[in-house]
This record gives C-alpha cells, structure tokens and sequence, in this order.
C-alpha cells in the first residue's frame, strides 16, 4: 500500500531543526545515506591507485608503512591506533579537505582531486577499512555524511545511547484515532530511531503487527491526505519528532496500516 501522507514542509523543518549536520555545500544529504567506514565505502582498485600517489607524494614524510613519527618520518601517523583516535567521530570530507589543501607539505593542492581521493582510500585501507564495489567519490556532501569510526560497535553503541530529542527521524506504532486537536496515535510503542524515511514494507510491516502496545500517545501534525478509513487501525508512523511537555508531535513523513485492529 501506497504512504499515505508526507509532510510538504519536512525539509524545511527539517533543516531548521539540526542545521548543518546532514545538510553539507548546500545539498541536504537524505537520512538514509548516511554510512561509516565499516560500511565499504571504497574500492580495491581505488586503493591501489592511492598507495602508488601516497608511495610518490607522501611516504617522504609519514614512511612507507604511514607509521608517521613513530617509524622515524616527520609527518604524523596515517595508519594505526593515533590515527584513529584523532579522526574518530569525523567525517571523510574533513580527512579530504585536510589532505587536498595542506598536502604534500612541500607542495600542497598540487595533485588532482582523484590522486588526492585515492590517498583517502589507501588510508582507509591502511586501518583496516574494509573495500566493497562502490567506489568512493569527491562529492563534498556524499564524504561528509560518512563518519570515521574506531571501531563498528563503537558506533552503534554510540547511537543506541543518544536520547530521542526534537528533529530525529523516528518509527512509532500505535493506533490510529482523531481527537480535538486532529489526528493522533494512541497506545504507542516507544519512539525508536530509523535512518529511513521510507513506509517499510508488506513484510516488515507484518513484524510490527507483534509490537507490543505502549501507553503513550503522540498527535500528528503534516498529514495532507484523509486518514477516516484507517481510524481505529493499527498504524506504523515515520516522522520527525517534536518533543514536548505537554504532548509530543510526530511530523509525518510516511504513515502504514499494520492491522486492521488495534486489538492483539
């Protein structure tokens, strides 16, 4: 079944509420994109490509093994637990930027936008990133949205322990009802995070049908489309979430029928 409602002024909304974190060079960079590292990010021949730049521009100063400093060179470690633990939690196209217009030292921003791209992704390769069938690209906004990361279950941790605050993109179930204030989900599971904006679809509809009912309630705001048919249904809701005492608000980006009842 087709959404049945998305908010015309999500983006906007959207942008207002967390700035600058997905919205890079002025390309607003969808919820859905965003990757780690761990996410094969680069190719094999792309890091290829990088060892022979990095061998030719950059091994003078960081050593061969990019060991850096600790293996007798002047530059700082490019490979190994320093290099990690500065770059963690930053993303690629501050690694890019860093390396395109400062290096090489003696040089700098005298190599062409791919060489420095490949250097990228013979660093990666260095640290244990692994390669996959995309290759990586200079899109500003594309290698902001990809985060370094130590270490994969880092960044789930990371994620699990962020509380839900105002402007995340969220999942709720509960049950479709009207009230004074316009529509509502009533008898809510608790609001968990999604990275897709998307309705899920028929069969991960079905595993939400085993949801447990909550006891919260959360009223919709930016439906656009009549929702009487489905009022008592059982309903998933994706949306921007806008925390408040009084009431929390979902700004809905896509709402499903999971049951016909509201009843298990």
């Amino acid at each position: 079944m087709a959404a049945l409602a998305r908010a015309i002024g999500v983006a906007l909304l959207f942008a207002a509420w967390v700035g600058a974190a997905w919205v890079m060079s002025g390309t607003a960079v969808r919820a859905q994109d965003k990757k780690t590292v761990w996410d094969k990010v680069y190719t094999a021949e792309q890091a290829t490509k990088g060892k022979v730049e990095y061998d030719n521009h950059c091994a003078g100063c960081h050593v061969k093994d990019l060991s850096g400093r600790d293996g007798g060179g002047e530059g700082p470690e490019l490979a190994g637990a320093a290099f990690t633990k500065k770059w963690d939690f930053q993303n690629l196209n501050q690694l890019f930027s860093e390396i395109k217009t400062r290096m090489p030292r003696d040089q700098p921003a005298t190599l062409s936008e791919e060489a420095y791209l490949n250097i990228v992704t013979y660093i990666l390769q260095a640290n244990k990133y692994p390669a996959g069938d995309e290759e990586l690209t200079p899109d500003s906004a594309a290698l902001a949205n990809i985060l370094i990361a130590r270490s994969s279950a880092a960044v789930k941790a990371a994620a699990k322990e962020q509380p839900i605050t105002t402007g995340n993109l969220v999942q709720v179930v509960g049950c479709l009802q009207s009230g004074p204030g316009g529509w509502l989900l009533a008898q809510t599971s608790a609001p968990v995070r999604t990275e897709n904006p998307d309705a899920s679809t028929a069969d991960q509809l079905k595993t939400l049908a085993a949801t447990p009912s909550g006891t919260g309630t959360i009223r919709l705001i930016g439906v656009y489309s009549a929702l009487d048919e489905h009022k008592g249904h059982r309903m998933e809701g994706k949306g921007f979430i806008v925390k408040d005492p009084e009431g929390d608000r979902l700004n809905v980006v896509s709402l499903e029928m999971v049951a016909s009842s509201c009843a298990q």
